[in-house]
């Protein structure tokens, strides 16, 4: 017999599920959204698709594409089932531009943890478990998979060297900035959110980031004026506001510095 519970609701864009019991691939798993994720901590069996079977192992997280049925035979000691919505994942692809990122779940791939990081990867969903309990709202949700998917996929190096508090530090640190990023550019600002001192924040984002405030937010105005740009019908005099630039051409400038080509020419691009 298996035993699935349920933690998250619907209107967040994610479920997920604790799994753990024995399985008959008789049954598949149910998924509301297109993402799909297995994270198993310990277990013995096969994950089963048409595209074939996959060993159960410990410390194996799976990323399984939309199209296909997922079912189990074996046992579950622990694990996690996760499924989200492509707009939470949207997040994770803006910070991750490596065309294997895209790829990530066009194909079933999956990855072997052990050690801390496999303790520091369901340390991260027992939190955000928590959090959703909380009731935080989707921007924040986006950047916790972002942060989870960066991690467990391996797209981001930099998490694997950091410590729990750390990676919640650095997902703190996402959240308000994705926040927050098109009016505040006061490091005293983020400082206060993080409950730091100014050169506290300052030395956290060097050494686990290693870029400035200035550039994080920066990079982060950049990528959104990319996406309005080449995805919305906004004008450029209306997204230079959106943006937080007083004129336009300041937004002009900006832009070429950035990309090295004009507003216009990137905007041709699509």
């Amino acid at each position: 017999m298996n035993n699935l519970t349920t933690y998250i609701p619907f209107t967040k864009m994610i479920k997920l599920e604790l799994i753990k019991g024995t399985f008959k691939r008789e049954s598949a798993l149910t998924a509301t959204y297109p993402m799909r994720i297995l994270i198993i901590k310990d277990a013995n069996g096969c994950l089963c698709m048409n595209s074939g079977d996959y060993d159960l192992k410990d410390g194996r997280i799976f990323f399984i594409p939309e199209e296909g049925l997922v079912r189990l035979e074996g046992e579950i000691g622990s694990g996690y089932w996760v499924n989200f919505s492509s707009a939470l994942y949207s997040e994770f692809l803006l910070q991750n531009l490596d065309p294997l990122a895209k790829n990530l779940f066009l194909n079933l791939s999956f990855r072997d943890l052990e050690g801390n990081a496999l303790k520091k990867a369901f340390s991260l969903m027992e939190q955000l478990k928590k959090d959703i309990e909380a009731n935080k709202d989707v921007k924040f949700l986006g950047q916790y998979l972002s942060l989870f998917l960066g991690f467990t996929a391996g797209f981001d190096g930099y998490l694997a060297a950091l410590t729990l508090d750390e990676l919640q530090q650095t997902l703190r640190f996402r959240a308000i900035l994705e926040n927050f990023y098109k009016r505040e550019k006061s490091i005293v600002f983020y400082a206060e959110g993080m409950g730091m001192s100014p050169k506290k924040l300052n030395s956290f984002l060097d050494r686990v980031l290693g870029k400035s405030l200035f550039v994080l937010i920066k990079g982060r105005v950049m990528r959104e004026a990319e996406e309005l740009l080449l995805h919305s019908d906004y004008t450029v005099d209306e997204i230079a506001v959106m943006l937080g630039f007083q004129q336009t051409s300041n937004f002009n400038n900006a832009f070429k510095r950035y990309k090295g080509i004009s507003v216009s020419q990137f905007a041709n691009l699509g």
